[in-house]
């Protein structure tokens, strides 16, 4: 049976994550509607406020590294109202942490580190170029690139690598055929950022269904990835995909409502898919595999009424996590033990 600790309360939570700064273990989280962003020291159990940010927090992912650096995605209020989002950097000064805006990137959703030979970029991608209201997505999302061993100051500049991907909302690291790629969806299916050797970048494509959020992990131990998806924008179906002679084959397919918050990792030895439910139940869930060539599938709810955002499973001090913004609560939880009693 799991055991549930609430680790943060933040009104109307969205982002949650857990990364490592140095030696030790962070969860960073923050309001989609308030100015209220938390770090919560794993070690200690203690958290503190970063100051002076707006709220409409997307992400948040420490600079590869550093011990006292962060980059945020702020900005990008429900229902999509984002022509002030933007990049952030947090800086850790001696005795708070230091909040500035280094990028101005409208409809900014999310973004990652990744490594680029001898480099690493920082990816960001925006769910749109522009919005009248919330249903228009005439105009699709952005992918861009920023060296951060080229600025000198307060003010980043990037480069745009593709704008093909209309409801540009899924971004997940993965590895493809034995290198890290960092992976994009949308309404025109999965893409890797991918480098060439003269050091351009181009989107290839990966998966052509519509596609919310997506992870990569071995489910069925067979030594490669499964592909999950939730399917199509912010979806009712969660998919679960073998890579057979080239092609993506539908092994999985169950209902979940306004899909949410999608990860996979190691639980206990069990890989496991953890997915959330913004509507109906609002239920968080857990997916394992007993036979998936027969969609032997088993579905487990941690709890009802949470209305996850985001999830992660990561581990710390020999015990294993599962992390949720629970945003219908209020809460950042860690969930621990044994998934059956």
């Amino acid at each position: 049976m799991l055991n549930k600790q609430t680790i943060l309360r933040i009104k109307n939570v969205y982002t949650s994550n857990a990364f490592s700064m140095g030696d030790r273990l962070y969860i960073g989280a923050g309001s989609e509607t308030e100015p209220d962003v938390q770090l919560f020291d794993m070690a200690t159990g203690k958290s503190e406020y970063l100051n002076n940010c707006p709220g409409g927090m997307m992400s948040i992912i420490p600079v590869p590294g550093k011990q006292d650096t962060m980059v945020s995605i702020m900005g990008l209020f429900p229902p999509f109202i984002g022509k002030e989002a933007g990049l952030y950097s947090h800086t850790k000064t001696s005795r708070e942490w230091k909040t500035n805006k280094v990028l101005d990137l409208p409809f900014a959703h999310r973004c990652e580190f990744l490594p680029a030979g001898d480099r690493t970029i920082l990816v960001a991608a925006t769910v749109s170029q522009h919005k009248e209201d919330p249903q228009d997505w005439s105009r699709p999302g952005e992918v861009h690139i920023i060296h951060l061993d080229e600025i000198r100051d307060e003010h980043w500049e990037s480069m745009v690598v593709n704008s093909i991907i209309t409801r540009n909302h899924g971004m997940c690291k993965t590895c493809i055929d034995g290198v890290e790629q960092l992976c994009v969806s949308g309404r025109e299916g999965i893409f890797s950022v991918s480098r060439s050797q003269e050091g351009s970048f181009t989107l290839v494509p990966v998966f052509t269904n519509e596609v919310s959020e997506m992870a990569f992990m071995d489910l069925d131990g067979d030594g490669r990835s499964e592909l999950v998806t939730i399917e199509p924008f912010h979806g009712h179906t969660l998919n679960i995909y073998k890579h057979i002679e080239d092609e993506w084959k539908l092994k999985f397919s169950d209902s979940i409502s306004f899909g949410h918050g999608l990860s996979s990792g190691l639980f206990n030895g069990i890989p496991i898919v953890v997915a959330g439910n913004r509507r109906d139940s609002l239920a968080l869930e857990i997916f394992t595999i007993n036979d998936l060539n027969k969609s032997a599938v088993n579905r487990m709810l941690i709890e009802e009424d949470a209305g996850p955002t985001q999830t992660q499973v990561f581990s710390f001090g020999n015990r294993d996590y599962i992390l949720s913004a629970n945003q219908r609560k209020n809460e950042v939880a860690l969930y621990s033990g044994k998934l059956t009693d």
